[in-house]
């Protein structure tokens, strides 16, 4: 019996005997109508009706962009890296800390518009402290339509927020039927480590399978701490937590775009219990998930770039290199945090945006596979040349030297302590130029379109128009 299926059956076991908390009275009563067993707020799943639904899912599926060369397909053999999310705060180079603002959020959505490496932008990229809450998706959702023309990652709010946003969407996307036959946007939806998922996610979830939108099932246990000690149980229970929502997405509109995801990684249980993203058991734990995602016939999300270390040092650098690496290796399929997290996804720094953006671009050429045709082969030159000439005025080195790798960040031929920080800060300065001389344009009658939905929300103007300053 393979690995894939003994999780598989543990994870049958738990939704058997334990089940999944539901907090949520529309999603219970969306179960029950399927006929899934639900006693108080726990729901029961049998194998066959899990995976009755789950066959019902994708095997692999495309994000349209506004800019179709940015579509993106999620599955098979895609790798598609997203950039920092969840962070509410700023770190500068020496680790000094401030809350984010939309400021913060929009160079974010610059830097990544303007870095080759990504087709998606948006989502909760950093957390705005100087917006109100309450209405923090929808300055983020309307910023990611004005700034880029990528795939859309949606940040996920409240119920009312999620509405509006897809309401917007159908304003610039066909209608509702246009964003089915042709998905958008994606949301992550996390789990509640042990086997629950709350009222707020389960929301979201529904209103994105209504609209037909990609939606990511993902759980962050800790060793030890929200999942079992052992990685085999927490992935099972894990398992466990994103099928029973994959089931309720498919029961809603069969079809319905999903993600099957593992975040989950070890707890540091010295001196307190400390979420260690970036340990050696997360890239384990979150590589296996990729095969369980196949094992389900569904695309795959974990994690990269990701680091615990509180500032710009040697541990963050091969802890990023690490768990994108991994992640690549492993054929994950939507990398997310892939850009610039810090300190255990507390923080996001732009330096280490730039040196992710690095990682990435390294590790794809790392694991691109060699060409070998007669004319890379390229004999006649190398008969030519024979045992004491040199290739370095040859023909095909002079044609083809710009071809090998050149770094954007670092030097080969490094003088002096402050080389790596300045070609930082020269390709920041790049990127934002290049984001500047080919800015993304959206209509100024859909832009009013847009606003007049989210302005439902009861957001002040100056908001909108602060955005678009």
């Amino acid at each position: 019996m393979s690995r894939e299926q003994m999780i598989h059956d543990a994870a049958m076991e738990i939704m058997r005997d334990v089940g999944v908390n539901i907090h949520n009275e529309k999603a219970i009563e969306i179960y029950r109508a399927n006929g899934i067993k639900v006693e108080g707020n726990t729901a029961y799943f049998t194998e066959e009706q899990v995976m009755h639904w789950v066959k019902m899912a994708p095997e692999s599926f495309t994000i349209h962009a506004r800019n179709p060369k940015y579509n993106m397909v999620v599955g098979g053999e895609h790798t598609n890296p997203a950039p920092t999310y969840g962070c509410a705060f700023i770190d500068d180079w020496e680790g000094k800390r401030r809350r984010g603002t939309m400021e913060d959020y929009i160079k974010c959505l610059k830097l990544v518009h303007a870095e080759d490496s990504y087709s998606i932008n948006g989502g909760i990229m950093i957390q705005p402290g100087d917006i109100p809450e309450e209405a923090g998706a929808i300055q983020m959702f309307y910023a990611t339509l004005l700034h880029s023309d990528k795939a859309i990652m949606l940040p996920t709010g409240f119920k009312d927020e999620m509405a509006l946003m897809l309401e917007a969407g159908c304003e610039l996307f066909g209608g509702k039927e246009g964003m089915i036959e042709k998905p958008r946007m994606i949301a992550l939806i996390n789990t509640v480590s042990p086997l629950s998922l709350d009222e707020r996610m389960l929301d979201c979830l529904m209103l994105l399978a209504e609209y037909g939108q990609a939606a990511i099932l993902c759980p962050a246990a800790m060793l030890g701490a929200t999942g079992s000690l052992s990685m085999a149980g927490t992935l099972a229970s894990g398992a466990a937590e994103s099928l029973a929502g994959i089931v309720l997405a498919q029961m809603i509109r069969p079809g319905t775009p999903v993600v099957f995801g593992v975040q989950s990684t070890a707890a540091d249980m010295r001196g307190g219990i400390t979420f260690a993203c970036a340990a050696p058991e997360g890239t384990l734990m979150q590589g296996f998930g990729a095969n369980l995602a196949r094992f389900y016939g569904l695309p795959s999300r974990g994690g990269g770039c990701q680091t615990d270390a509180p500032v710009i040092n040697c541990q963050a650098g091969y802890e990023s290199m690490l768990t994108f690496s991994s992640a690549y290796r492993h054929g994950i399929n939507f990398v997310m945090e892939a850009g610039g997290v810090m300190d255990s996804v507390n923080a996001t720094s732009f330096e280490k945006m730039i040196i992710d953006f690095e990682i990435i671009r390294q590790v794809k050429a790392a694991f691109t596979p060699i060409e070998v045709t007669a004319e890379t082969l390229n004999l006649e030159e190398i008969k030519e040349i024979g045992h004491d000439g040199s290739f370095v005025t040859s023909d095909y080195t002079l044609d083809n030297f710009e071809d090998l790798y050149s770094p954007h960040i670092g030097e080969r031929n490094a003088k002096g302590s402050d080389y790596f920080k300045d070609s930082i800060e020269r390709e920041m300065h790049r990127l934002l130029k290049t984001y500047d001389e080919n800015r993304p344009e959206l209509d100024a009658d859909m832009r009013d379109k847009v606003k007049a939905v989210l302005s439902k929300s009861g957001l002040e103007m100056k908001y909108f128009e602060n955005i678009e300053q």
